[in-house]
């Protein structure tokens, strides 16, 4: 993550010059739909991107995860399709060809990314770009050349790196990270993952359902701690139950080998303490990537360790200058890193554009899938001691109950006026369940109006109304004692 030595291959002369209304940097989810953006307004854009269009989300990141983790879960339906009547063999698995088919996704929609920013006229720069001064941004291309881009505005959307800790062992064969695990020849026997936040947790969930034995390592109290506790004890139980083993509160020492076995040896509250497998999945996080701007920093742009400091306009401290996506930090989200793109890229071509976190949902693709958005009922309590809990449990709902997915339940808390504060999901569809509550917190709009609009029925959208109701004390398809 070092921003040293930015401008390199000085001693090349730039070979071509040209001029732009605006460049962005780095053609991942963020600076994709930016540039786009920016087009469809009328500027002259130019894109910069390093390794491949789509960044790490449409090439090593969420797509291919999904793809994968997608096929998981279908093999893992094998495990109960007996109860439902259906006698089938559990069938083998072949991961060179679950591979084979997360490649065709990543190239069909990077290829469509591409084609989408050629069809808007927007330039694609494959090079390293950077950044000395506002208005310029230097290019070394892949092929030995140097290109000049002099614009009016520059969007930085350098994304993030996988975190790296600085265990000893971390470099020794079979341990690996995200990318690495999207490519594995075979199903791993064993793993342990060094993490409980959404990367481990979805990796673990995936792994586990294709018959590795998992273990989680975590040095916090609780998986994915930004969760609802309740939500997170839903998970572990899930976890615990399909054979996956926690620890929590365990700081992980050193890698190391021992009998032709990976070695993790930590530290837990009962004292020290070794793990063995396979495979170690190292997957604590990414970080920043403020690749290319140390002549910016030093210029003043304003940082918070690696994250570029920036208003809910997405202007950094230097004129001219955007940044967005993980690079400034604010969540390491693609969706939410394309709200920012649109942010910038509107204010950059002359527009008034605020961004606003108050309402983005957060997805996580375990088995069951788990989504919130706002607060947390302890966060909403300290902002509203009159905030009210409503929970449904997917065991009243019909839809549910009919294709054998009742685990987990819906939590929302709604404010004293009415409007709803947060909720949570941990269930079938989670997802995609959360973009009501969402489109509520975003609409302003009351409880009243939600428990006025009919969901169709019998769905699993209708447990979203219940959830509402049962803050009322007045759920109808489950008791609730007074």
């Amino acid at each position: 993550m070092s921003t040293s030595s930015d401008t390199s291959n000085t001693a090349l002369a730039p070979a071509v010059e040209e001029t732009y209304d605006l460049v962005v940097i780095g053609a991942g989810p963020g600076g994709y739909v930016a540039a786009i953006r920016a087009a469809q307004l009328g500027a002259r854009v130019a894109i910069v991107e390093k390794q491949y269009i789509g960044g790490t989300c449409l090439n090593v990141g969420c797509i291919p995860s999904k793809a994968l983790l997608h096929i998981a879960e279908e093999y893992r339906r094998f495990d109960t399709m007996a109860e439902l009547g259906i006698m089938a063999q559990k069938p083998d698995f072949d991961m060179a060809a679950a591979v084979r088919h997360k490649a065709k996704v990543v190239k069909q929609l990077t290829s469509g990314v591409a084609s989408l920013l050629k069809a808007n006229g927007v330039t694609i720069v494959m090079g390293r770009g950077v950044v000395d001064e506002p208005g310029v941004v230097t290019v070394d291309q892949p092929e030995g050349t140097r290109k000049l881009l002099r614009t009016q505005k520059i969007i930085l959307a350098q994304g993030s790196v996988t975190a790296k800790p600085p265990f000893p062992g971390i470099d020794g064969a079979n341990v690996i990270f995200s990318t690495e695990a999207l490519e594995l020849p075979k199903v791993p026997e064993s793993l342990i993952c060094i993490g409980g936040g959404v990367i481990a947790v979805e990796f673990a969930c995936l792994f586990n359902a294709l018959g590795t034995k998992v273990t989680i390592v975590e040095m916090l109290p609780s998986m994915i701690a930004y969760e609802e506790p309740e939500v997170v004890k839903q998970l572990e139980k899930t976890f615990k139950k399909r054979g996956i083993a926690i620890h929590l509160n365990t700081r992980v020492e050193s890698i190391g080998d021992a009998n032709g076995q990976k070695t993790v040896t930590a530290v837990g509250p009962d004292g020290p303490i070794t793990f063995s497998a396979e495979y170690v999945l190292v997957a604590v996080g990414r970080g920043a990537n403020p690749e290319g701007i140390k002549g910016l920093i030093d210029r003043g742009l304003a940082m918070d360790r690696s994250r570029v400091v920036v208003n809910d306009k997405m202007e950094t401290t230097l004129p001219g200058i955007y940044a967005i996506g993980d690079l400034s930090g604010k969540t390491q989200l693609a969706h939410v890193a394309m709200a920012e793109g649109e942010v910038a890229a509107e204010n950059a071509t002359g527009q008034e554009a605020h961004m606003s976190y108050a309402a983005f949902p957060r997805p996580v693709y375990t088995f069951p899938e788990i989504a919130s958005v706002g607060l947390t009922e302890a966060q909403a309590r300290e902002q509203d001691p009159g905030a009210k809990v409503g929970t449904m449990p997917w065991v009243a709902n019909g839809k549910a109950l009919a294709a054998d997915a009742t685990e987990g339940f819906i939590k929302v808390i709604v404010g004293s006026y009415g409007e709803i504060l947060g909720a949570a999901i941990i269930g079938p569809d989670a997802t995609n369940l959360i973009t009501e509550y969402t489109l509520a917190m975003h609409g302003e709009l009351t409880v009243s109006e939600i428990n006025e609009t009919i969901h169709p029925h019998p769905t699993l959208s209708e447990a979203l109304r219940e959830a509402v109701l049962a803050a009322d004390k007045r759920a109808i398809h489950f008791y609730q004692r007074k």
